[in-house]
């Protein structure tokens, strides 16, 4: 359920500077597994010497494209492991460890829908937003998309050619707004700066035609971007939450250390009995519940627990609580209804009970 398939590079191509576009193929017996939705992830791993890393990259696929291979993008960063293995050393025909798609950044078509969608995106954020608005304009041809794209400069906008060929294809159904936030641009000024909520609302202001209240909106960059706009999408214009959706980069760094909370504080120092199901077979530790989290503990007793982000950012360690109580640290990744279904994120949980028992296979 949870196991890594050696897929093969396809494409290993420049996008920018700091940015690698990577296509992997699917064997044809794992074409069911890898069947994925707009927005999903998949996660990566890498083995260097002692060093176990997990790392989740967009698809930037659409579903309904006529693309049998599966496509991410990555972006380097700095002191990044996996991120300057893949822009700097992996080529065409190397093989990667990847587990099947995750993640549920995304909402369901259906072809009499007349819907405006709105993509909001900075940098390497543009992946799971521009495969959400390529599924949309495929599955609705009644509906229309806005994407408003933010980049350093012009240099720097990923995916450029693809986006304006999408603009040519879908004529009148779907307009572009690259934003530069280290360059002027030649076009209109009020395209310069990064994406915010006071950005947005001017950008409101002049594109008149866009019904803010009834869009569904797909947010993906950094962490102060996503919370502004988000609030202020919410609180200001009144857009219903089931209609605002988003992805983080990575933990938002405003959280602190959720150990520290008040709430942390408050539950009780005990040792309890931890069993987690993993692919149907069982295993049991003890684990203080003031200590390491639940994952933590579980990767130092070397058990199978699939895992990637660690910081509450990707779904890739939920598991869903058959008994006892846990108290979860932080959670950027689960939807209301898993959370009151029971689902949790392993990397962030600890026992509160003298017994509990987790299942991944649900």
């Amino acid at each position: 359920m949870h196991h890594f398939h050696q897929l093969k590079a396809t494409k290993v191509s420049r996008e920018t500077n700091d940015c690698v576009h990577i296509a992997f193929e699917i064997p044809e017996n794992l074409k069911h597994e890898f069947s994925f939705k707009q927005g999903q992830y998949l996660n990566v791993r890498f083995v260097f010497g002692e060093d176990d890393l997990r790392r989740s990259y967009s698809i930037i696929n659409a579903p309904s494209e006529e693309n049998p291979e599966l496509e991410i993008l990555v972006k380097h960063l700095d002191q990044g492991k996996v991120s300057t293995y893949l822009n700097r050393e992996l080529k065409v025909g190397d093989s990667v460890e990847v587990m099947a798609p995750s993640g549920h950044f995304y909402t369901h078509y259906h072809i009499s829908n007349q819907k405006t969608y709105i993509g909001l995106a900075a940098g390497s954020g543009i992946s799971p937003v521009l495969s959400n608005i390529k599924e949309a304009l495929y599955q609705e041809p009644q509906s229309s998309a806005y994407l408003f794209f933010s980049n350093k400069s012009f240099t720097d906008i990923i995916f450029k050619k693809e986006i304006d060929d999408l603009v040519e294809k879908f004529e009148g159904r779907l307009k572009v707004i690259f934003l530069l936030s280290r360059e002027k641009h030649f076009e209109d000024e009020l395209f310069e700066g990064r994406i915010s909520a006071e950005k947005l609302d001017l950008l409101f202001q002049r594109f008149t035609d866009i019904p803010v209240q009834d869009s569904t909106y797909f947010i993906c960059g950094p962490s102060e971007m996503i919370k502004g706009i988000s609030d202020y999408l919410k609180k200001e214009k009144k857009v219903p939450s089931l209609q605002i959706m988003y992805e983080y980069y990575a933990a938002p760094d405003e959280e602190g250390n959720a150990e520290m909370s008040d709430e942390f504080k408050a539950i009780p120092n005990l040792e309890s009995m931890v069993t987690l199901i993993i692919d149907d077979d069982e295993y049991s530790f003890h684990l203080n519940s003031k200590k390491k989290s639940i994952l933590d503990q579980a990767l130092a007793e070397k058990l199978p627990v699939p895992f990637a982000c660690k910081g509450g950012v990707c779904c890739t360690c939920k598991a869903q609580v058959m008994e006892g109580e846990v108290f979860m640290e932080k959670n950027f990744a689960l939807t209301d209804d898993e959370v009151e279904r029971g689902f949790v994120l392993t990397c962030q949980c600890h026992p509160t009970t003298n017994v509990v028992m987790l299942n991944y296979d649900v």
